[in-house]
């Protein structure tokens, strides 16, 4: 990684790496030639606007459609692609066309910054995660086309195709139509396309490559059937318990059965960290507000494009707490499982908890929320920074300095990992060799 990377950890590498390009994006859009009025940008919004893309979220502060010029808009997807590719997976994918060898240091880096496990063959899986994202985002392109050509002709058509086949399936939430996808409730082939894509882009690499190989090996890794029974699990519940909120609440009450049912399906796909709006998340029941709230916070699988404490986290902590209640071993599918992972999960959640909580108090001091809204207008826009999701009640276009410097940061912690971010802060080895005695604290 250069001598410039040679006594920095792994995770101050990857959060290094990640820094510098916000830096580097925000000064190119902060350029004239990149907004549509030829005027400079101010730097704090393009850096907004860079982090943003870099770390696929889709929270904004300018629009999309109207502030950024044709050169703007292309390297905002540009920067969506390389976050959700990941900068280290192509420079790594530029380096192995090259004909030279990863080390062992530059391969822990790819691999910590896909969450994926040390034993992976380096070669391959960045092969396939370029390959299979590519086809897919292809393949989304070609089928949002015959929607959007009718409506804007064969270029522009064929452009907004890729341009949202991209940036749904890297879970980014950008869009260039001006208001999201609320235009688009009554259109099921739009939001169905977008939904496959942002499902797909979530579920993550590990678990396509294992599906795609079922085939041969008539076998699932045991994440892969917990990720798929998680993400299953939430996405029903969310459908469901959202038929029933905004059905009481009539908020699609305009809608045909069919187009209500796929929006209210729409509406537990997109927290997952996508940032589509079928909705302005200011008119939704208060139970809806607090199930997107959840889903947020949950997230996509581990080694995805998604982000929030991952499905997988959740799942470990929930079945540990049942087992531990029921004073059973905690096994999955007849393995027992690290205490390690346990601690990891349950610190991931604690961190974001503390996270979420310090930064809703901060934006609470710093930000006006309006009249007939209360802590829920602070709290979407926390939870989605963080998760990288990109859904806002409103705030995101009114922010403080203040407030858009802290979700900018957060933005960053959602993307590299919470866990990343915070080991690269501070150290996580114990070299300590002193052994105190045990003690013990009365809880509950």
């Amino acid at each position: 990684m250069g001598n410039i990377f040679k006594f920095m950890s792994i995770s101050q590498i990857i959060v290094s790496v990640y820094i510098g390009l916000i830096i580097i994006g925000g000064l190119v859009l902060s350029l004239p030639m990149s907004s549509a009025s030829g005027d400079w940008t101010r730097y704090l919004d393009a850096l907004f606007t860079a982090t943003s893309a870099l770390c696929v979220t889709g929270q904004v502060t300018l629009n999309t459609t109207t502030h950024w010029s044709p050169f703007g808009k292309m390297f905002i997807l540009l920067l969506i692609e390389v976050g959700g590719l990941g900068f280290i997976t192509l420079w790594m994918l530029f380096f192995m066309m090259r004909g030279s060898k990863a080390n062992m240091r530059q391969r822990i880096v790819l691999l910590e910054s896909l969450n994926l496990p040390a034993d992976f063959d380096l070669k391959k899986i960045v092969t396939y995660i370029v390959q299979f994202t590519l086809f897919i985002q292809c393949i989304g392109a070609i089928l949002l086309s015959f929607a959007f050509i009718p409506q804007f002709g064969w270029i522009t058509g064929i452009l907004y195709g890729f341009f949202h086949s991209i940036s749904a399936f890297n879970n980014a939430g950008f869009d260039l139509l001006g208001d999201s996808l609320i235009g688009y409730q009554t259109n099921f082939y739009v939001l169905f396309v977008i939904s496959m894509l942002i499902i797909a882009g979530g579920l993550g690499f590990l678990v396509w490559r294992d599906l795609l190989t079922y085939r041969h090996n008539h076998k699932l890794l045991r994440y892969t059937k917990l990720t798929l029974i998680g993400t299953a699990t939430l996405l029903i519940a969310g459908f469901i318990l959202f038929i029933l909120s905004e059905g009481i609440n009539g908020t699609f009450n305009h809608l045909s059965l069919g187009d209500f049912l796929m929006n209210t399906f729409f509406l537990s796909v997109t927290p997952r960290t996508a940032g589509y709006a079928n909705i302005d998340y200011s008119h939704l029941s208060t139970l809806g507000t607090f199930i997107t709230l959840i889903l947020m916070f949950i997230g996509g699988s581990s080694g995805s494009i998604a982000g929030g404490v991952k499905v997988s986290t959740i799942m470990v902590t929930s079945m540990f707490l049942i087992r531990y209640f029921t004073g059973k071993p905690f096994t999955i599918y007849a393995r027992t499982v690290k205490i390690a992972t346990i601690r990891r999960a349950l610190f991931l959640i604690l961190a974001a908890l503390s996270i979420i909580t310090f930064a809703s108090m901060v934006l609470l001091l710093t930000e006006e929320i309006p009249h007939g809204f209360g802590i829920e207008y602070i709290l979407i826009e926390v939870i989605s920074c963080l998760s990288t999701v990109g859904l806002t009640m409103g705030l995101t276009p009114n922010l403080t300095i203040i407030g858009k410097i802290i979700l900018i940061i957060l933005m960053l912690m959602g993307r590299v990992g919470l866990i990343t971010f915070l080991w690269s802060i501070g150290s996580h080895r114990n070299n300590s060799t002193i052994k105190y005695p045990e003690m013990n604290i009365m809880i509950g």
